[in-house]
């Protein structure tokens, strides 16, 4: 719009003028420059918070405020007003939500008339603050399907029971305490239900001990135990799991299904766990303890550490794991039972000392080892181990790729510390392992059952390297019978070394680094052998099945990222 302004004008020399002579008024016409044109705001920058954004843009001549837009998301949507015109040139929009996108457009007003609007800028709001966990008490049964998530920490009081039919999903980077107040404090997921506890390698699940850290010790809290619909090679119609006292011991007995599925542990820690109530009788809470688990169930990515008793225990069933780590076991590394025919690969298993157990949790083994295998327990009712009699099915697991690092000649430590015990009928695939530095006998062979097994195929281990241990074969030592002698194993495979720290990259628990020392020296690096297919048909096929490796030992030579760091912790207390 074009403005004409008329005005009269009088200078002071005309007023003299006027003044003395009254000559008459002269009039002048005089046109107004007009107003510039108004423009796109330019340099619109926004900053935000969880809960604002502040636009901010440079002044338009002329303008004389300013209309805001906003829209929702990236792209598209409908633009909106943001509040009313403004005067100065920044803006800041609370109607906004944390973590979200919004697009931005700034336009100039004046008197009315509105100019164009700048370009879009995008602004995403910042994620909520991190706020406290709140803490949450489990203190009954699970009956129906529920959420554990991350905004929570969950303390087990008591006997905690996942109920059939029900289904407990644990989300990542969740941490499961035991109440210290409350023995056996434990979570049990039972035949017919299932547990969905899937972390990540930068959000492990962590069941853990309730103390702070530096205070804790084994058996803080009873441990994690599984109950599926598997098979299992004792017979009867009531056959009661470990640890519980009268009325919490769950009966595992008739399975006939070893494709069952008790659900998915994957990045999951289990820390300071176990507990015993019969005082080293024998009954006791693992840290991950499994009856008759399933083939269905995924296990794998799961770490047990500093626990009471045994850290992996199956009892009968198939269920498969791979990326398995123990470190710090009151008894048994991995130790199975009752027909146990699953298949496991990449594990690693370490122990430096005897821990100081929870006063009142029970007491440790006197014969910890790495692996302890057995057919079926002759002390125990529904099982035969005689010699013209076995329980069947056999224990026939497959152990390949695995990393075993004992205590070495620790004082106090048993000299029936051995790195695998094989007894009681077990047959089983072994392949691709080291065991070094175990106090007793490097490999076991326990009884003539178990030997029986090994002349009939039923038992083959190839591929192993013996290192430092107090004697690699049956030659003496505690619980030799002279059956896993050199010469049992001439033609398999089976070699030895000296030193494991010249094995392996660093044992020492404050920068542990299970990766081979390279070079062909090394007798980890080559000389690996192929487990035969049939064993391994169907391994987690889903996610990669078997792998034959070149190397021998959890982890591969020189690999850039191992599958076991970042998610993994060591501690003792």
């Amino acid at each position: 719009m074009r403005i004409t302004a008329f005005v009269r004008l009088a200078t002071a020399a005309t007023l003299l003028t006027l003044s003395a002579t009254a000559c008459s008024d002269e009039d002048e016409t005089i046109p107004v420059e007009p107003a510039p044109t108004l423009v796109a705001p330019t340099g619109v920058t926004t900053t935000t918070t969880s809960t604002a954004v502040t636009v901010s843009w440079q002044s338009v001549t002329g303008a004389t405020g300013y209309v805001v837009q906003r829209a929702a998301g990236t792209s598209g949507g409908t633009f909106v007003q943001v509040g009313d015109v403004v005067t100065g040139t920044t803006l800041t929009d609370n109607a906004v939500s944390a973590a979200t996108d919004y697009r931005y457009r700034v336009g100039a007003v004046r008197s009315g008339t509105s100019g164009p609007f700048s370009g879009e800028v995008v602004a995403r709001t910042t994620a909520s603050p991190v706020q406290g966990p709140r803490v949450r008490r489990i203190t009954g049964n699970i009956t129906a399907s529920q959420t554990w998530s991350t905004d929570s920490t969950y303390v087990l009081s008591g006997f905690i029971k996942v109920q059939n039919g029900a289904t407990l999903t644990i989300q990542p980077g969740v941490t499961v305490v035991g109440d210290t107040t409350v023995p056996g404090s434990s979570l049990w997921i039972l035949r017919g239900a299932r547990i969905n506890a899937v972390g990540t390698a930068a959000q492990p699940i962590v069941f853990t001990s309730q103390r702070a850290a530096g205070s804790r010790s084994p058996g803080d809290w009873g441990g994690l135990v599984i109950v599926g619909n598997g098979i299992i090679n004792r017979s009867g119609t009531t056959i009661t799991t470990e640890g519980g006292t009268a009325g919490v011991a769950e009966n595992y007995a008739g399975g006939t299904d070893n494709n069952d599925n008790s659900g998915t542990l994957r990045y999951v820690r289990i820390e300071f766990a176990g507990f015993d109530v019969s005082n080293g009788a024998g009954q006791e809470l693992n840290s991950l303890s499994m009856y008759a688990v399933g083939r269905g169930t995924t296990l794998e990515y799961v770490q047990t550490l500093s626990g009471l008793d045994d850290s992996f225990e199956w009892w009968g069933g198939a269920v498969d794991g791979r990326y398995l780590v123990s470190y710090e076991s009151g008894d048994d590394h991995f130790d199975w039972t009752e027909g146990y025919v699953g298949r496991n690969q990449f594990m690693i298993a370490l122990q430096t000392q005897r821990l100081v157990p929870r006063t009142g949790a029970g007491v440790f083994s006197s014969d910890p080892r790495g692996f302890e295998g057995d057919g079926c327990d002759p002390g125990t009712s529904g099982c035969v181990v005689t010699a013209t009699g076995t329980s069947t099915p056999y224990s026939m697991p497959v152990f390949a790729n695995f990393t075993m690092v004992g205590t070495g000649p620790l004082g106090g430590f048993p000299a029936d510390g051995n790195g695998a015990t094989l007894r009681r009928g077990t047959g089983g695939t072994f392949r691709n392992g080291l065991l070094a530095r175990w106090r007793g006998i490097g490999l076991n062979i326990r009884d003539a059952w178990t030997d029986s097994m090994r002349v009939k195929d039923s038992l083959s281990i190839r591929g192993l390297v013996l290192a430092e241990n107090g004697f690699n074969f049956d030659t003496t030592g505690a619980g030799n019978n002279g059956l896993g002698t050199p010469d049992k194993f001439a033609g398999s495979n089976v070699r030895t070394a000296t030193a494991a720290a010249a094995l392996l990259t660093s044992i020492n628990p404050t920068s542990l680094d299970w990766r081979p020392i390279a070079g062909a020296a090394n007798p980890l690096t080559s000389g690996a052998e192929t487990t035969p297919a049939a064993r391994v048909a169907g391994y987690f096929t889903a996610g990669g099945g078997w792998a034959n490796t070149s190397y021998i030992g959890a982890v591969e030579p020189g690999a850039a990222s191992p599958w076991y760091a970042g998610w993994t912790r060591y501690a003792i207390n």
